[in-house]
Parts: structure tokens; C-alpha cells; sequence
């Protein structure tokens, strides 16, 4: 798994496309809270496409990981929409919209601290300390089995 390193980010400000980690202080305990709910308030709280990765509480913060999705661009099209076919997507997205906000206005998200997670070019000491031990040790094991006759 390659090492990641933390860039400290505004908490206001526009997230692009990639791998995040927030501290937040949630209100109500999001004991019964799904993923997918997450998901839709964490999007309308930073205002993009969020993918929740995983999340855990520590002392009264949860941590959360998060990917950031690139935004589609609508595609225009040249249908004509049926009148028929208009009414049932249209009430299906005031529908969702409606639990979107209820459930924003139900859960309060406060977020403390936010960084980007970014993947390190260079390998962390320890992992070359680790290969060199594996190493020393293979040689060690074939000059005893040599020695051993």
C-alpha cells in the first residue's frame, strides 16, 4: 500500500478530485446513520460528488475518509421529454431533494480540520530498513545451512 501524505486544506474552501480525511463534530450520534446518508451530507456541505470511505469516532470528533469525485458535465441532448414520462422523475426528485435537507437539517455537521490524502513519491525509511532486515536474514539463514554439513 503506498504511504500517504497529509495536506492541510481550507475548510471553506472548493475540494478537487481526490482522497480526503475530515475530523467533524456531528450532532445527533451517528449511530444510525448509513453510508449513503453521509455521503449526502457531507456532499451538500462541501458541495461535490462525495464517496465515504470509511469513518470512526475518536473522543467526541468522528473521522471521516472521503473520495471526491470530478463533477459530470450535462451532456445536452436534443429528446423531447413526454409530458407523461416528466411527472413521475420529477416527483421522485423532489422527493429526494425533501430528504436531503431533512436529513441536513436533522444531522449538523461542524468540520474541524480537513487534509488531503496524497500518495508519497518516496518510499518511508522504515520500509528499506525492513527489505535490508529481510535480506541480512535470508543470508544468514543459507550461511548456517551451508555451514551446518
Amino acid at each position: 500500500m503506498a504511504a500517504l501524505r497529509r495536506v492541510p486544506v481550507g475548510i471553506d474552501q472548493e475540494l478537487a478530485p481526490g482522497l480526503y480525511e475530515a475530523s467533524l463534530v456531528v450532532r445527533p450520534d451517528l449511530a444510525r446513520t448509513t453510508r449513503q446518508d453521509l455521503q449526502r451530507v457531507i456532499s451538500t456541505r462541501f458541495g461535490r460528488t462525495v464517496q465515504v470511505l470509511d469513518w470512526g469516532k475518536v473522543g467526541n470528533e468522528y473521522v471521516l475518509q472521503f473520495r471526491v469525485h470530478p463533477q459530470e458535465r450535462p451532456q445536452a441532448t436534443g429528446d423531447i421529454i413526454q409530458p407523461a414520462a416528466f411527472w413521475l422523475p420529477l416527483i421522485i426528485t423532489v422527493a429526494a431533494i425533501a430528504g436531503t435537507l431533512h436529513l441536513a437539517y436533522r444531522v449538523a455537521v461542524e468540520v474541524r480540520t480537513a487534509v488531503q490524502l496524497v500518495p508519497q513519491a518516496v518510499p518511508p525509511p522504515a520500509a528499506g530498513i525492513g527489505i535490508a532486515g529481510l535480506g541480512l536474514g535470508a543470508a544468514l539463514v543459507g550461511v548456517y545451512l551451508l555451514t551446518r554439513r
